[in-house]
C-alpha cells in the first residue's frame, strides 16, 4: 500500500463480475499460501456461480490493485454456506442450524483476507462493518434476513463480537471446532438482531448505521496504525432506487 493510505471499498456481485471473482480467489489464495494454510472451504471458487454471494473489495483509489476482503453469502436451495461446507462432517446440526423453517433465511461473512503489508491497519474491522452494514440495506431491509453466520478465528473473535455478533454454543465443543488446520480453533458466531444491532458496541453500532444511512461516502477512519482515507460504495448498480 502507498504512503497516502487511501483504499477504497466496493460491492460486487459475484455472477456479474468474474474479474472482481478471479481477483478475489487469487488474493485469498496468496493470503492463505503464505501462512502455509491449505484446506479452508471458503476458498474455493464453487461460488463464483452462485448468484447470492456478495464481494466486499478493498482496492487502491484507481481499483487496479487489490488490498482485501471478504465475501457475503446468502442461503439458497442450490448451494451451500461455506460455513455448511465446513463443519458439516464434523456436526451436521449445521444444516438444520441454517435451514431452521421453510421461511428463515440466513446467510454467511466469510473469506475475509488482506495483503500480509495491510495487517494491523484495522481492515479487518471496516469489511466486518461493511458486511453487516450492507447485510442491513440490501438484505434485511428487503429480504428480510433473519440472521448472519461467520466462522472465527481465535483472533477475530473479539471484532465480531464488537459488530453484534454472539458465540452458537449448541455446535461443535462448545461453539469451537478444531479447523483448518489440527493447531487452529475455529468458532461459531451469529448475529440475529441485524436491523438493531442491540449487542454490538456502540461506537460499532454508530459505525454501522453511518454505512446505512450513507452508503456511498468518503470517510477518514482511525486504524491502529494512522489514518486511513476509505471512498465507501456499498450500492450496486441495480440498486440506485433502493430506499433505505
Amino acid at each position: 500500500m502507498d504512503n497516502s493510505q487511501e483504499i477504497r471499498i466496493r460491492i460486487y456481485k459475484a455472477t456479474n463480475n468474474l474479474d472482481a471473482c478471479k481477483r478475489f480467489a487469487q488474493g485469498h489464495a496468496d493470503v492463505l499460501k503464505s501462512y502455509n494454510i491449505k484446506k479452508v472451504t471458503s476458498s474455493n471458487t464453487t461460488w463464483f456461480d452462485d448468484s447470492d454471494v456478495y464481494i466486499i473489495m478493498v482496492e487502491n483509489p484507481s481499483g487496479d490493485e487489490i488490498y482485501g476482503g471478504a465475501r457475503f453469502h446468502l442461503k439458497n436451495n442450490n448451494f451451500l454456506l461455506p460455513i455448511e461446507e465446513a463443519l458439516g462432517e464434523l456436526d451436521p446440526k449445521i444444516f438444520t442450524l441454517v435451514s431452521k423453517h421453510e421461511n428463515y433465511k440466513t446467510g454467511e461473512m466469510c473469506g475475509m483476507w488482506n495483503m500480509r503489508e495491510m495487517s494491523g491497519t484495522g481492515l479487518s474491522v471496516l469489511l466486518m462493518r461493511v458486511g453487516v452494514a450492507k447485510a442491513a440495506i440490501f438484505l434485511a431491509d428487503n429480504l428480510k434476513l433473519d440472521s448472519i453466520f461467520t466462522l472465527c478465528a481465535p483472533w477475530t473473535v473479539q471484532m465480531v463480537k464488537n459488530v453484534g455478533f454472539k458465540a452458537e454454543k449448541s455446535l461443535g465443543n462448545n461453539g469451537g471446532f478444531i479447523y483448518p488446520t489440527p493447531d487452529l480453533i475455529a468458532s461459531v458466531y451469529v448475529a440475529n438482531d441485524i436491523k438493531n444491532l442491540t449487542t454490538a458496541q456502540p461506537i460499532e453500532r454508530e459505525n454501522i448505521f453511518d454505512l446505512r444511512k450513507n452508503p456511498v461516502q468518503k470517510k477518514t477512519e482511525n486504524g491502529p496504525k494512522g489514518l486511513i482515507e476509505v471512498e465507501y460504495n456499498l450500492m450496486m448498480p441495480h440498486e440506485d432506487s433502493i430506499e433505505i
